[in-house]
């Protein structure tokens, strides 16, 4: 595999590459997609079967003390946080699986979960609730949820998608009032789903997470796309044009964010640039939304914020080069840190994604539009990918952990990398390190995310034999009751360089919604991804005809 990287430093070579290969990993993994498949179904139906059992229509469920488990508004009430988050990945099941007696057992548990929604999922809350979680996670699942009914995606259809579609537009409407609150269009953090009174973030100065609320866009267009009413394209458009113009971001700041906004004014608050926590999301849903409904500008601002990335944060590890995201914590002209979280690791597949459009990547090098740029972005994606699977592969548990910290000389972090009183634990090839407290896994999504984009862009077989990997790992240290098949289940950890693994009493609703859901797909032989466009939680929606958008007037509403 040839290795490129724009800034003129080494990269890990053909032969290191094999060498990790055959050292941290030398018997290959069973990746027959039949099997794999599989055995993703029973993981997802033995995840869905204890929190069914165990911790039903709770938001938060803690599966070593399930009578602990809750709701999260204040009010008591269930928002749907697990059961409309995993919805979509059982369509998925029901539409994919071989196996008579799963899909019976899922289209079962989908009918109750109809009822339930139908019956018992009321937004009418009075309690405030986090306006990009909220949006990702129900607005998205709703909405996914009625497009895969809709579309011949699923083969579920005795369930009514209007129930869905119906909860997606309340849920909508009771946040729409964000909107309004402020003289940019950016709305506060939270809002009351009873009231509509908007509540300021409690802590950063009222600052909103610029990442949050520039991660509501697809969800929201889509809605208009299906009801054909404007207003919620209109009102998530509109947080762009002061975020841009106020902060002169194209030029002061080449096309990337310090992670925290006034959402009164606009402006920056700080100057901490990074791809992970609180920036991601900005960067993803700029080219989904292109994706999504070809506005040519969302592209340009990619094109403008990934260039600038390659020009002020793209790093490699030593001894071997691996290629990683760093930070600007203190702005673009000071000193980067090292460390990348996790949370990162989705950018392999974005920028995949980013270069071919979802077009296979041997196809996408016939179009007229493909170019230089392109090709090193999707080398780049590539090289990223690997090193998010190093981040499992070279840990006891081959799992890898919320945050590493990479062995980079120019570094904030290097010194105390290097400190002989460190405590942090270094990995066998010593290109990365893990703090203490940054050693937790929560079973999260973002590398086998790109791992499915880039199996599906290259047919690279490699990318099927790392998810197994990750996969096996899963299974192995995240099990609990692993011999008894009727209180199976899984959960997050709480450090991954131990073993045998403490286990977390928690399981993110991401565990269903996005990671085994990735997986699945992963195994997946047929996965067209110029069709279906991915939220940041894994919810698809349909890419749109730029012809039907103009039927509707459903057009870009500023410029730049």
């Amino acid at each position: 595999m040839p290795r490129l990287l724009p800034i003129g430093v080494l990269i890990l070579s053909s032969v290191a590459y094999y060498y990790y290969n055959a050292y941290i990993n030398p018997i290959k993994p069973n990746i027959d997609p039949i099997f794999r498949r599989q055995q993703i179904e029973s993981v997802i139906l033995d995840s869905w079967r204890d929190y069914k059992l165990n911790g039903w229509d709770k938001d938060v469920y803690h599966p070593l003390n399930p009578h602990t488990s809750q709701n999260m508004p204040k009010s008591g009430q269930p928002l749907g946080w697990i059961i409309v988050d995993a919805l979509d990945t059982l369509l998925y099941v029901d539409s994919f699986t071989i196996d008579p007696t799963i899909k019976s057992n899922v289209q079962i548990e989908l009918q109750d979960i109809a009822k339930w929604c139908a019956d018992t999922l009321d937004y009418d809350l009075d309690a405030e609730v986090n306006i990009f979680e909220t949006t990702i996670r129900m607005l998205g699942g709703l909405l996914s949820s009625y497009h895969l009914i809709e579309s011949a995606n699923s083969s579920t259809t005795t369930l009514d998608s209007s129930i869905f579609l119906n909860k997606a537009i309340d849920l909508a409407e009771r946040m729409v009032p964000a909107f309004n609150q402020t003289e940019t269009g950016i709305p506060y953090s939270s809002i009351n789903l009873h009231t509509g009174v908007a509540v300021k973030n409690h802590v950063d100065m009222g600052a909103s997470s610029t990442a949050e609320f520039t991660t509501l866009q697809l969800e929201f267009k889509y809605l208009s796309i299906v009801t054909g009413n404007d207003k919620y394209w209109k009102l998530v458009e509109s947080v762009y044009e002061p975020l841009y113009k106020n902060n002169n971001l194209l030029t002061s700041y080449n096309g990337l964010i310090p992670i925290y906004t006034f959402p009164d004014t606009g402006n920056f608050l700080g100057q901490n640039i990074r791809f992970g926590s609180r920036g991601d999301s900005f960067y993803e849903y700029l080219l989904k939304q292109y994706l999504l409904t070809h506005e040519p500008l969302y592209y340009e601002l990619y094109r403008h914020s990934i260039d600038g990335m390659k020009r002020h944060l793209l790093k490699t590890s030593k001894p071997n080069g691996l290629v990683y995201i760093a930070e600007r914590p203190s702005g673009l002209n000071q000193i980067h840190s090292s460390k990348m979280d996790h949370l990162v690791c989705f950018m392999g597949g974005l920028m995949a994604m980013g270069a071919t459009e979802g077009l296979p990547l041997s196809k996408a090098r016939t179009m007229s539009w493909w170019d230089n740029t392109r090709e090193e972005d999707f080398m780049i994606a590539q090289e990223l990918t690997y090193t998010c699977y190093q981040m499992y592969a070279q840990t006891p548990t081959g799992l890898a952990p919320e945050i590493v910290v990479f062995n980079d000389r120019g570094s904030a972090e290097y010194t105390e990398f290097h400190s002989i009183n460190s405590e942090w634990w270094t990995c066998p090839s010593g290109d990365f390190a893990i703090k203490p407290l940054d050693a937790h896994n929560l079973q999260r999504p973002e590398t086998v995310e790109s791992l499915m984009f880039l199996y599906h862009l290259t047919k690279d077989s490699q990318y099927r034999q790392w998810g197994a990997e990750i996969l096996d790992s899963f299974i192995k240290h995240t099990c609990i009751n692993c011999d008894d098949p009727d209180t199976i289940t899984y959960t997050s950890l709480h450090n991954v360089i131990d073993i045998p693994t403490d286990k977390k009493d928690n399981v993110e609703s991401f565990w269903i919604a996005e990671t085994l859901k990735y997986l699945y797909l992963l195994f997946q032989d047929e996965v067209d991804l110029t069709k279906d466009i991915f939220n940041t939680e894994a919810h698809p929606f349909p890419a749109m005809n730029p012809e039907r958008l103009k039927e509707l007037n459903l057009t870009t509403g500023w410029s730049i």
